[in-house]
């Protein structure tokens, strides 16, 4: 005769709601302002607030719109977030990108915005003019949503390819998280950014740029720039990267 031990179930966490979710990651994030963000969100003394109330919104649309693979992990979000602004202090320290004072003049452009990393972070953090690109029409209504929390009115959304997009008036940055193909974004750069902007890529580190380098310059683009840095994910470091072009 067998017997069936019966072992106990551990009991399920549970679930957070939005504003507990907010309130974790904004504790989890004030300790490490200084050494994630520097000199960028050192001037910005609404920059937690707004993450706070961005974590909110997307823990309340998450479940209903495939914003992030778990939008109530305050874990996943932090990691998003450093994700997000580690780039662009790490352009910033290292005269890549000039901001000139941090001035409303800036136009920043976020391509493919989706749960608004990095482009609503950016946009929490500098008060720049900021707009974000996102062509799914549901993550472009959170995305406007989530303007609205988080009391923003340095940002716009476009519905729409960024290929679509008027850019006469011309972008100081452009930035895009995990692209699939760099050489549409070299076409965009090329007629979107001012002499001397920044395109700004959200890479693996082991991502290469060999092939694509006579692209860039035939775009008008300088040298590639690579910055890496290691994140925590879950139980995972991620090997990250940002490589960033000056238009000449």
């Amino acid at each position: 005769m067998f017997h069936v031990k019966h072992i106990k179930k551990k009991p399920k966490k549970k679930a957070l709601n939005p504003e507990q979710v907010a309130e974790l990651v904004r504790a989890q994030l004030a300790p490490t302002l200084a050494a994630i963000g520097g000199g960028v969100i050192a001037k910005n003394s609404d920059f937690l607030d707004r993450i706070e109330r961005l974590a909110a919104t997307l823990a309340l649309w998450g479940p209903k719109v495939n914003l992030t693979a778990h939008p109530r992990d305050p874990d996943e979000i932090l990691f998003h977030v450093f994700d997000s602004i580690i780039p662009v202090s790490l352009a910033i320290s290292s005269k890549i990108l000039r901001l000139g004072g941090f001035d409303r003049g800036r136009r920043f452009l976020d391509v493919g915005s989706g749960a608004g990393f990095p482009g609503l972070v950016i946009a929490a953090a500098i008060n720049a003019q900021v707009t974000l690109v996102e062509s799914r029409r549901k993550r472009a209504t959170f995305l406007s949503d989530a303007i609205v929390e988080m009391g923003l009115r340095n940002v716009k959304v476009e519905t729409g390819r960024a290929e679509s997009l008027d850019v006469r008036d011309g972008f100081d940055l452009i930035t895009a998280r995990a692209v699939g193909n760099p050489l549409e974004m070299f076409k965009l750069a090329s007629r979107a950014l001012h002499p001397g902007g920044v395109l700004m890529l959200y890479v693996s580190a082991a991502q290469k740029f060999d092939d694509v380098a006579d692209a860039a310059r035939a775009a008008g683009l300088g040298e590639v720039s690579i910055a890496g840095y290691d994140l925590r994910h879950g139980k995972q470091v991620m090997n990250r990267a940002v490589a960033t072009w000056v238009k000449r």
